[in-house]
């Protein structure tokens, strides 16, 4: 039977044809919750046991009513993502249509609907990019430095006007970059390459990097409904172990039962490769400029010591048990 939050209806999981959506939607139901999923029109399809909502996007008020009627808990993942190489015209406007805009329509939509909780699923990103003098608390102040951040800060800002107006339940959490199993992006090629055996020049680098494995984000999630603490408050959250980048891969490499082949580069040789991509790069896009070795060597760890506080969360799987399921999923194709 399903517990605490989840027991006394629905709950609505907005992007849940997404990465994170389908790991989050995936143990609900395991946990006995009736899930109700809403995605865009031609998204991909959703994890067994999952009721389709109508289609529509976050924009369509409309749908956005209907995936509300009946539910008393909203988990909101749905996003337009961060990018590398943003080919819009204006990508701020883009991002802020969507994340800020569609995040306001959802919890308008949701309050008028009688929602009690909502959890929004906003990013480190709102904060910054890096923590050169050590770890963020959630005291921190926020400077995001692209249209992304600036979008998942503004719809923070959201959240807390119209569901603290509507006496939700609506905690906030920050997530860093997230991995399980199916992950994509630089982790995906991280455990490609350590798989095919590629020496990587990663040795010398001793940063401290925040994760977040699919296993405890559902922990924190279920941990920020129950507590009544956590009501108006956001969180980063993590494993709680940070790894440094050279320590991420001798872990991918164990998951895989690999050896790694680890490569000692300084970092001012990065950091010159850097520069002179930069001069490249204003001819041709190139894979490593100054702010790509940024965040190579950089650390972005946040303290979670608050968010164990207020609400109970303690992550209940390592990091190298994290890798592991992703790494059989990985071999497994």
């Amino acid at each position: 039977m399903p517990e605490g939050a989840f027991a006394d209806g629905p709950v609505l999981v907005t992007g849940a044809s997404g990465f994170v959506g389908r790991h989050l939607t995936r143990e609900f139901v395991r946990g006995g919750a009736r899930v109700r999923g809403l995605v865009r029109p031609g998204s991909a399809g959703l994890e067994a046991g999952v009721e389709p909502a109508p289609a529509g996007d976050l924009l369509d008020r409309v749908a956005v009513r209907r995936a509300c009627a009946g539910v008393h808990t909203v988990v909101h993942l749905a996003a337009r993502v961060h990018v590398m190489r943003d080919t819009a015209a204006d990508p701020l406007a883009e991002f802020r249509a969507v994340n800020v805009e569609g995040t306001r329509v959802l919890v308008e939509e949701a309050a008028a609907a009688g929602v009690r909780r909502l959890v929004f699923a906003s990013s480190v990103k709102a904060v910054g990019e890096s923590t050169p003098d050590g770890c963020w608390t959630d005291a921190v102040e926020p400077r995001p430095v692209d249209p992304y951040g600036i979008s998942k800060l503004e719809a923070e800002g959201v959240v807390r006007a119209v569901a603290g107006a509507a006496g939700m339940h609506a905690p906030i959490l920050r997530l860093p970059l997230v991995y399980g199993t199916g992950v994509k992006g630089n982790m995906r090629t991280l455990f490609a390459a350590v798989r095919r055996g590629i020496p990587l020049p990663l040795g010398g680098i001793r940063n401290r990097r925040s994760l977040l494995f699919t296993g405890n984000l559902v922990a924190a999630v279920h941990a920020v409904l129950a507590a009544p603490a956590a009501a108006r408050e956001t969180f980063f959250v993590s494993d709680d172990h940070d790894l440094s980048t050279a320590e991420l891969v001798r872990g991918i490499a164990r998951a895989l039962g690999r050896r790694p082949r680890l490569i000692h580069v300084p970092p001012a040789l990065f950091r010159a490769a850097g520069a002179a991509g930069d001069l490249a790069a204003r001819f041709a896009p190139v894979p490593l400029t100054t702010a790509a070795v940024d965040r190579l060597l950089g650390s972005l760890c946040r303290d979670v010591s608050r968010l164990r506080a207020l609400t109970g969360y303690r992550p209940p799987f390592t990091p190298g048990e994290g890798l592991r399921e992703v790494g059989a999923g990985f071999v497994k194709g």
